[in-house]
C-alpha cells in the first residue's frame, strides 16, 4: 500500500510539472492576446477573425480598438460585446465582419469559444470546466497540446540537426497565377463546405444584432478586401450574414473589390499584408 502511495505521489508529481510547463506554452503562445482587454477611452470598436489581424493598431489613430481575434465566430464576438456591455464601456459603434464565409458550418468547430469564455461571467453547466480547468490545466486541452507537441519536436529537430530556415511565409504578389488560382480554390473549398449556412451562427449574429439594438449601439457590417484570383472563384457563394443586415436595416460597407488592382497589399488570397491593412484602415475610417 505504502509503494502504491508512493508511486502514485510521483506519477501525480510528474503530471504536476508537465502541466506547469504546458501551461507556461499555452499563456504565451495559445492564449496569447486574448488576455488583453481594452482600455475604457475607446468608444468604437473593430469585431472580425484573422481577416481584421492585419488592421493590428492601425485603427487607434482614429479612436477605434481593433478587437479582432484569430478564429473568431460570433459565439466569440457576442461574449466581447456582453464584457464590454457589463463593465460599462461606452460603447458607440461596433464594426463587424460580415463576409460571405463567417456563417459557415466550419465555425462551429473552429472557433475561440475556450478562449472567449474569460470575457463571460454567464453561469453555464460547463462555466467552471470552461473557464478554470481548461486553462489552469492545459494538457486537458485538445486544442493546446498539437502545438505543444509540434513546439517540442521542432526545438528536437533544431538541437539534433541544428537550426534550418523554415520559413513558410510567401509573397501573395509574387506568386504564379496558376499558384493563385490553387491557393484560392482550396480556401473557398475549405470556406464553403456545404450549400447550408450554420443555423447557431445565424441565431448568434442575430443575438448580436438585439443585443446592440436595445443598448444602443450602432452596428455596422464591414465586408474585408480580397485579392482578385479569389473573388472570381469564390464568384457567388455567399452564406448571407451581409444580407442578415441588410434586412434588418443595418448598413453594410463592402470593401470586397477595393484593392484588386493591389496584389501587394495582400498576404495571401484573402488575408490583408500590413500595408494593406494600413490602407484599409484609412478607407474604412478616414
Amino acid at each position: 500500500m505504502k509503494k502504491f502511495i508512493s508511486n502514485l505521489f510521483i506519477f501525480l508529481m510528474i503530471v504536476f510539472l508537465f502541466n506547469a510547463v504546458v501551461f507556461v506554452f499555452a499563456n504565451d503562445n495559445y492564449y496569447k492576446g486574448y488576455k488583453e482587454f481594452p482600455n475604457k477611452k475607446y468608444h468604437s470598436f473593430i469585431m472580425a477573425d484573422s481577416h481584421g489581424m492585419p488592421l493590428d493598431q492601425f485603427a487607434e489613430k482614429f479612436e477605434v480598438y481593433n478587437f479582432s481575434s484569430n478564429s473568431d465566430s460570433y459565439f466569440d464576438m457576442k461574449r466581447k460585446i456582453n464584457y464590454l456591455i457589463e463593465n460599462h464601456y461606452k460603447v458607440k459603434t461596433i464594426y463587424i465582419t460580415v463576409d460571405g464565409h463567417t456563417l459557415s458550418p466550419y465555425r462551429d468547430a473552429n472557433n475561440n469559444t475556450d478562449k472567449s469564455i474569460i470575457y463571460t461571467s454567464e453561469i453555464t453547466p460547463n462555466y467552471i470546466k470552461e473557464k478554470y480547468l481548461k486553462y489552469y490545466f492545459p494538457i486537458l486541452q485538445l486544442k493546446v497540446n498539437p502545438l505543444f507537441r509540434n513546439y517540442l519536436e521542432q526545438k528536437v529537430e533544431n538541437i539534433v540537426v541544428g537550426k534550418k530556415d523554415v520559413s513558410i511565409d510567401i509573397i501573395w504578389s509574387k506568386l504564379s497565377k496558376k499558384e493563385q488560382i490553387k491557393r484560392s480554390e482550396e480556401r473557398v473549398a475549405g470556406q464553403f463546405p456545404t450549400k447550408n449556412r450554420s443555423q447557431k451562427l445565424e441565431k448568434t449574429l442575430l443575438e448580436i444584432i438585439h443585443l446592440c439594438k436595445v443598448n444602443g449601439i450602432e452596428l455596422i457590417g464591414i465586408k474585408f478586401p480580397a485579392s482578385e484570383t479569389y473573388l472570381k472563384i469564390v464568384g457567388q457563394r455567399n452564406y448571407g450574414a451581409d444580407q442578415l443586415f441588410l434586412s434588418n436595416g443595418l448598413k453594410v460597407i463592402d470593401y470586397e473589390s477595393a484593392f484588386i488592382n493591389n496584389d501587394d497589399y495582400f498576404g495571401d488570397q484573402d488575408h490583408l499584408n500590413p500595408k494593406g491593412g494600413e490602407a484599409f484602415v484609412e478607407k474604412l475610417l478616414k
